[in-house]
């Protein structure tokens, strides 16, 4: 699980650098590694891991760099980038068992907190968590649009026309998956309708359709993206 949290916490932290509406320049990459860098080598050090498994963690976190170009003009493209990090997700949790339990000064800074909601909660969930809303910010954000563009050209047309998405979505999904962990299913359901409510408007006025395809495709990914980690938690 620790691994796990340190991987979702690096490509997170390294989408969050990176230029979001123009190619990855050498520079933008040299930005996106060393924040990475930072983040795995933290967790590495203060969770009393193998140094090794930071270095395999900057190697995954390159190979997402590199694959997932950030601009919004993106290609109807393989899936391959997705589908390898799903196998690495599985691989981590796979091998869970067999990583060393964190003992480190950050496991001992989590220990001494005096707060009283924090005291059933294991390290590991609470890094886990921590790293999947890092990632659930802009990563997410770059998961939806490879599957925008992997759909069609017009629905990624209306993400061009609906900005506002790129802003509403890491805040939904954060509302999602903080509201299905504390088990406030109905406020979530509310959420939910809150969304379609609030994009009909826009989605009346497309006589298309192509709006309403990438509110729906975006939506179900989004909200998927949000929830698959919660049954681990």
């Amino acid at each position: 699980m620790i691994l796990l949290a340190l991987l979702l916490a690096s490509i997170g932290a390294a989408d969050l650098v990176r230029p979001q509406d123009t190619a990855l320049t050498r520079r933008g990459l040299a930005r996106a590694v060393i924040v990475s860098v930072a983040v795995a080598g933290l967790g590495v050090w203060g969770c009393g891991l193998a140094w090794w498994w930071a270095a395999i963690g900057l190697a995954l976190v390159l190979g997402w760099l590199v694959t997932t170009p950030s601009s919004t003009v993106l290609p109807r493209s393989h899936p391959w980038p997705l589908v390898a990090l799903t196998g690495v997700v599985l691989a981590l949790l796979a091998s869970s068992g067999e990583v060393p339990a964190p003992a480190g000064w950050l496991t001992d800074w989590y220990a001494s907190l005096e707060i009283t909601a924090l005291d059933t909660v294991p390290f590991e969930r609470f890094a886990v968590v921590a790293g999947a809303l890092v990632f659930l910010v802009d990563s997410a954000n770059i998961i939806v649009r490879m599957v925008l563009a992997a759909t069609d050209a017009g629905v990624m047309a209306s993400e061009q026309s609906l900005r506002g998405g790129r802003v509403l979505g890491p805040i939904e999904r954060i509302i999602i998956f903080a509201m299905a962990l504390s088990g406030e299913y109905a406020a979530l359901t509310a959420v939910v309708a809150a969304k379609g409510i609030l994009r009909f408007p826009e989605i009346s006025r497309d006589v298309a359709g192509r709006k309403a395809e990438y509110v729906l495709v975006g939506s179900f990914v989004s909200w998927g993206l949000a929830l698959v980690l919660v049954p681990l938690l």
